[in-house]
């Protein structure tokens, strides 16, 4: 506690390094839009969709306390919307990809 009885608010680093699984996932995204921008957009969706799968893997194996941002319904309910998203999307860009190509 501070000297005016009121908690001591934890520091803007501590904030944004307890929020890492959902910066992970954004920079996977993040990642993904630059790869769709430069016209790959086949592949683009797919990283988008494996950096949902990884929202997935850290839902399921991680603590709710630890997710953060990730927790949004029950950890089966996520779970379950990230694979089927990520999946699709996976797919998606890695089939589709080889339809158009021909």
């Amino acid at each position: 506690m501070a000297a005016n009885n009121r908690p001591a608010r934890d520091s803007f680093g501590r904030v944004v390094l307890a929020e890492w699984p959902i910066l992970a996932v954004l920079a996977g995204f993040a990642f993904g839009m630059t790869v769709i921008l430069r016209d790959e957009v086949f592949q683009g969706a797919a990283i988008l969709g494996m950096s949902i799968l990884l929202a997935a893997g850290l839902r399921l194996f991680l603590p709710t306390r630890m997710v953060g941002t990730l927790a949004v319904r029950r950890r089966g309910v996520d779970v379950g919307m990230y694979t089927v998203l990520g999946t699709a999307l996976v797919l998606l860009g890695l089939l589709v990809q080889g339809i158009f190509s021909n």
